[in-house]
């Protein structure tokens, strides 16, 4: 997963989260930004700092396991992803971070 690092850039995360908007991309949505706050606000390890920027940028990378272009099943191994690296840092994810993530949710979802 490491070689999505080069596809990651904030610019292009809330790019790409501000093509994502409506019901079916919410989950996918929450998860991805859970992950864009623990990078900016935690206080994570270097090697967890990895893996969160490679997930991003596999999120944002057009090219991967199943194309992103494909209506719904495009995003299921993105969201298979993201969730899995979640389910490890779940300790992680406190109160602020949860506050902060709903801040940057798109209205759509709210």
């Amino acid at each position: 997963m490491c070689e999505y690092e080069q596809y990651f850039s904030v610019d292009g995360l809330m790019d790409k989260v501000s093509q994502l908007t409506g019901g079916a991309c919410c989950d996918l949505l929450e998860k991805v930004l859970t992950l864009y706050v623990l990078l900016i606000q935690g206080d994570v390890a270097t090697a967890t700092k990895v893996f969160i920027i490679s997930a991003l940028g596999y999120f944002i990378c057009p090219i991967d396991a199943v194309p992103d272009v494909l209506p719904i099943v495009g995003y299921s191994d993105d969201l298979a992803i993201v969730a899995a690296l979640l389910s490890q840092l779940d300790d992680l994810i406190n109160a602020d971070v949860k506050k902060e993530v709903k801040r940057l949710m798109p209205n759509a979802c709210c």
